[in-house]
C-alpha cells in the first residue's frame, strides 16, 4: 500500500498542522477543493479507516471544506441526542443536549490509501460550537478524503474517537450511470465476484456463494 511521504504543516496566521504519516492518493493536483461535504454526527460502534466512532452518539450542523492548502470546518450543536449508546442502553439523561464536558477538538484528514494527518486543536464550546481554519500543505495526488472530528487522543497528533464525519456515505453509497455501465460490461463474463468477495456462476439456477 502506498502512503504520502509526509504533509508539510504551515505555520503562520492560521493554526498549526502536524503531519502524521503521508497519503498517497489517485487523483491530479488542482487548485480547487479535494472535498467539500456537510458534517454528519456518528453512530455508535462504526470505524471509519481506523478510527471508532465514540460510545454515545453525536449530532451536529456544520460544513467541511478540504484544498491542498487550507481546512475550514465549523459546526455548532455538536451535542449528545436521545438516543442509544454503543452498549444498547439508553443515553443518560444527564449527557443528552451536553458536550459531556469536552473542552477540545481536533480534525483528522484520511487517504483511501492510507495516509492521513491529525491537527492541533480547537475549542469546543459548552453550546457545542467549533472553527477550523487551518493552512496546509498536501502533496501527491489524493483519493476519496474523508474528514474526521472528535477529541484528541492521549498521544500526540491522534484522535480518540469521532463524533462527526464529512459525508463519504455519499461518496460510497451512491450509484452513477457510469458505475452500472462498467459493472455490467465486467458482469458479461462467466463469473462475477459478490459485493463482498464471494464468487457468483453465471447460470439459470441461481447456484454459488452470493459473497453477501
Amino acid at each position: 500500500m502506498t502512503r504520502i511521504r509526509k504533509w508539510i504543516p504551515v505555520v503562520g496566521a492560521a493554526a498549526v498542522v502536524a503531519g502524521v504519516g503521508g497519503m498517497a492518493l489517485a487523483a491530479t493536483a488542482s487548485s480547487g477543493p479535494l472535498l467539500q461535504s456537510q458534517l454528519f454526527g456518528n453512530m455508535p460502534k462504526v470505524t471509519i479507516r481506523g478510527v471508532a466512532s465514540a460510545t454515545a452518539p453525536w449530532v451536529l450542523n456544520g460544513t467541511v471544506t478540504l484544498t491542498r492548502t487550507h481546512l475550514s470546518a465549523s459546526g455548532k450543536w455538536m451535542l449528545i441526542p436521545a438516543g442509544y449508546m454503543a452498549s444498547g442502553a439508553a443515553v443518560p439523561k444527564s449527557l443528552v443536549g451536553t458536550t459531556a464536558g469536552v473542552p477540545k477538538l481536533v480534525a483528522e484528514i484520511t487517504d483511501a490509501n492510507g495516509g492521513h494527518m491529525v491537527t492541533a486543536p480547537v475549542v469546543l464550546t459548552k453550546k457545542g460550537s467549533f472553527t477550523f481554519n487551518m493552512a496546509l500543505h498536501l502533496t501527491g495526488p489524493i483519493q476519496d478524503p474523508i474528514v474526521l472530528i472528535g477529541p484528541p487522543g492521549k498521544k500526540p497528533h491522534t484522535m480518540a474517537a469521532w463524533f462527526a464525519a464529512s459525508n463519504f456515505l455519499r461518496q460510497y453509497g451512491y450509484a452513477t450511470p457510469a458505475m452500472v455501465k462498467s459493472w455490467a460490461k465486467a458482469s458479461a463474463g462467466g463469473t462475477t465476484k459478490g459485493s463482498y468477495g464471494g464468487t457468483t456462476k453465471k447460470s439459470g439456477s441461481g447456484s454459488g456463494s452470493s459473497g453477501w
